[in-house]
């Protein structure tokens, strides 16, 4: 909280920028292909126990996709948090930076002359 809140002025520069935006393109990565992982590997495991037939494996793969899901929902919600957290801990510079740039795309990232950070 104090590190951000004693930044000076400049706080959105072009390279803060891309990296605001950077982390906002692996945190939407993470939101939306680790969840379908999990739970495509949960219902794998699930369809390979109820092939086998034992009520024992079933329950087991049961619980075991159930965690997954649990896993796959926190998962989703770690963008939000992170955004909540830089909401609550930043300063008003750094909000609307974190604002303006987290959903830039990575062809803004990587086209030199792009206007992502300003």
């Amino acid at each position: 909280m104090f590190i951000l809140a004693d930044v000076t002025n400049t706080i959105c520069t072009d390279g803060m920028a891309k990296i605001i935006a950077i982390i906002g393109f692996v945190l939407k990565i993470i939101q939306w292909v680790v969840p379908i992982i999990l739970i495509v590997l949960g219902t794998i495991d699930l369809v390979r126990a109820v092939i086998a037939g034992k009520d024992e494996d079933i329950k087991k793969h049961q619980q075991t996709l159930v965690k997954r899901l649990i896993a796959a929902i926190i998962v989703f919600l770690i963008p939000l948090l992170v955004s909540v957290v830089t909401g609550l801990l930043g300063t008003d510079e750094w909000k609307t930076c974190w604002n303006n740039h987290h959903n830039d795309s990575i062809s803004q990232i990587l086209d030199p002359s792009s206007d992502a950070a300003k």
